[in-house]
């Protein structure tokens, strides 16, 4: 069996893939978000899909889903208690003691998923190096648990001091736990993050057991309707990593796939970029609610485990639930086709980050919505075909855009409904421009040296105009860009990502023993794979995280693919300063450097994918011509209007152009020249101001 699904949940959209791995053919499809239960449009799109082929000959399916951020955002997970090393309930509640805004005087925090009520203390202690102070106190814990069952708990979560170091009296717990409630679900900080730093390892440790029975529920009623419909194939879900893996492991450790969509688009854009010679390049993935940007560098995507959810103010880095588990380094803006547009409370116009969702859906959708949107007025500007949305399937409402869009932002403002219209897309492009911006440059970066792949159903509507506004001159756009995102799923690696806390400064450790270390972490890896990957078709990357001492953070530095007992202090050193001079500009030779963590992530191939190109005409003609806004010529131009279908290798035009598909549509400006690259890719270069000759 050779037929791999992608499925990826958007908070407007749901978009498929079917690929045949041996042939490259594919199969693409996208259909309406279902808020109140994601699963049904799941298997009414494999259904559609699926038609002509057995269901039973998918080998896999990959999955991606935003249930988990979803469920902590708006506050839908499980009731969920948490027990603690006595004395330290409140760190969940005190945090770093820092402000993320020294300047705000009514500064607000995210509200602890776990009330204070139901953080109860175990009588224990193990001290930093491992070592046991104080025995646990097993006839006091059956109190706290009962207690627990009481106050009617869904999902626990445990936390212990150091328990990184030494688990022992966290898995005494969870044995005393299943003993006396054999059901419920238990979340241990040393599994689910075993790492040094207290409060972010009870944070994650807290938003895990949270979503812990959400995510089983949900994947539960996946299988069965997938089940009910005859699709075969093994479940494997889209991790925050990049990778992906079971569905038993998602269960188990739900915060890994907590920005699992966002991921695979940014895969897809590495493999069109890969395929394109091009080593440099901004992803920039815009759909219905939000639009997603990443940096990709020789064709690797930098990761982090600097992430937070749930931010009480959405730029400010310390207003959210930090999260400590590995995720692409993305950045993330509320700007999408269902963003909507009002005027502030200053009499400005303001575009997200509210959106209008798939219900009701922007205005043009004729579902109900009422408030004025992105699409709204993208189809007013003419870069929408109201015939023409997904390939026909749904028609859009371009009279009911008008009026949104005059009723809500052109009257008040005094403006036509063209400048309405063109206020709300300029807009939305210049907050993706500003967040990209800093994005860019504090990864120490240029984005005028970077090629901008966009895809997802929004991003090529908005890509030559972002990308100006960025000042770069080069943009991509990949086959099926609509559903690049479920694309990216397909050719993601299995992988698992594994930390161990181990500080020792660098003048006094032992390599031999870190290779130890390795070797028990790449145990764990194999354990957490699917059972259909080979052990030994594995492949592993070593890291660390690394500081001066003294310093408060870490920088993450990698390891070559050698035994660390073959190199030198000086080697380490060497490969920390190359990271840390180019993230701060300089290094300090007076200081020491000490080891904090130790990472190892273990990856397997799904196997070699060349996705076939559509096929089309070196000489396509124009399948007609329509009125839109061209904003160098500040006015309305005919634009000639292609099938992407049309297009063939070696196909090159002169804007102003469309280039229309089923899921996505292109707007090239009077100032960009359009070339089809072998791999059915559109290349577009921007010459400056003006008509290209």
């Amino acid at each position: 069996m050779s037929l791999s699904l992608g499925s990826d949940i958007g908070g407007t959209f749901t978009d498929f893939a079917l690929v045949d791995t041996e042939t490259g053919d594919i199969r693409i499809h996208k259909r309406l978000t279902t808020p109140s239960d994601p699963s049904e449009a799941i298997e009414d799109g494999v259904v559609a899909l699926t038609g002509g082929v057995a269901r039973t000959d998918l080998s896999t399916h990959i999955h991606g889903t935003t249930l988990v951020i979803n469920a902590v955002i708006e506050r839908k997970g499980a009731r969920t208690g948490l027990i603690t090393t006595e004395g330290f309930r409140d760190v969940i509640e005190i945090g770093r003691e820092k402000r993320y805004d020294g300047w705000d005087l009514k500064i607000n925090f995210p509200k602890p998923l776990v009330e204070r009520a139901l953080r109860l203390e175990a009588i224990e202690r193990v001290h930093a190096d491992g070592k046991v102070l104080k025995a646990l106190d097993r006839r006091a814990l059956r109190e706290t648990i009962a207690d627990l069952m009481r106050e009617g708990v869904e999902s626990l979560a445990v936390c212990l001091l150091h328990a990184y170091k030494n688990p022992i009296h966290e898995q005494a717990i969870h044995a005393l736990i299943r003993e006396i409630a054999p059901d419920l679900p238990v979340s241990l900080s040393s599994e689910v993050l075993p790492e040094i730093n207290e409060y972010e390892r009870v944070s994650t440790t807290v938003v895990n057991a949270y979503s812990k029975p959400v995510a089983a529920h949900y994947l539960t009623r996946l299988e069965e309707r997938m089940n009910s419909a005859g699709i075969g194939g093994e479940l494997l879900l889209m991790q925050s990593s990049g990778g992906i893996n079971s569905s038993a492991t998602a269960r188990e450790f739900p915060v890994r796939i907590i920005e699992s969509g966002p991921a695979a688009g940014a895969l897809g854009a590495a493999h069109y970029a890969r395929l394109a010679g091009l080593a440099h390049v901004l992803s920039f993935d815009m759909g219905g609610t939000t639009a997603k940007m990443c940096l990709v560098q020789d064709g690797r995507i930098s990761r982090t485990t600097d992430f937070e959810v749930a931010h009480v103010h959405r730029f400010k880095r310390g207003s959210g639930i930090p999260v400590r588990v590995p995720v692409l380094d993305l950045m993330e803006i509320g700007a999408g086709g269902g963003s909507l547009a009002q005027i502030s409370e200053v009499g400005t116009l303001q575009v997200g980050p509210k959106s209008a969702g798939a219900d009701p859906g922007p205005a043009c959708y004729g579902q109900g919505g009422t408030q004025p949107s992105v699409s709204d007025a993208d189809l007013v500007l003419g870069y929408l075909d109201p015939a023409h949305f997904l390939g026909g399937e749904m028609s859009l409402n371009k009279a009911a855009a008008e009026t949104a869009i005059e009723r809500t932002v052109g009257a008040p403002l005094g403006l036509g409904i063209t400048e309405a219209a063109y206020g709300i897309h300029g807009i939305v492009n210049e907050n993706m421009a500003a967040a990209a911006k800093v994005y860019v440059t504090e990864h120490g970066e240029d984005p005028a040296f970077y090629t901008l792949v966009a895809f997802g159903g929004c991003g090529p509507v908005h890509a030559v105009d972002l990308a100006r506004r960025l000042g770069i001159r080069r943009i991509l756009i990949p086959p099926r860009a609509g559903v690049a995102s479920a694309i990216g799923m397909v050719v993601a690696p299995v992988s698992y990502d594994t930390v161990r806390t181990n500080r020792v400064r660098l003048n006094v450790a032992e390599f031999g023993e870190l290779d130890t270390l390795f070797t028990g972490m790449v145990s764990e890896c194999r354990e957490r794979m699917p059972e259909s990957i080979d052990p030994n078709d594995l492949f592993y990357e070593r890291a660390a995280d690394m500081r001066y001492v003294g310093q408060g953070y870490n920088v993450m530095i990698s390891f070559p693919d050698a035994p660390l007992a073959d190199a030198t202090s000086t080697d380490v050193r060497g490969w920390f300063d190359e990271t840390y001079r180019k993230l701060y500009g300089r290094t300090y030779d007076d200081l020491e450097l000490e080891f904090i963590n130790l990472r190892l992530t273990a990856t397997a191939s799904m196997g070699d994918i060349s996705l076939v190109a559509e096929t089309g005409d070196e000489t396509a003609e124009p399948v007609g011509s329509r009125p839109a806004y061209c904003p160098v010529a500040n006015g309305f131009r005919e634009h000639a209007v292609y099938e992407r279908g049309d297009l063939s290798a070696g196909f090159q035009c002169v804007g102003p152009i469309i280039v229309q598909e089923n899921e996505s549509t292109t707007i090239i400006s009077s100032d960009a020249r359009l070339t089809v690259d072998e791999y059915g890719s559109l290349l577009l270069e921007l010459t400056g101001r003006g008509e290209l000759q």
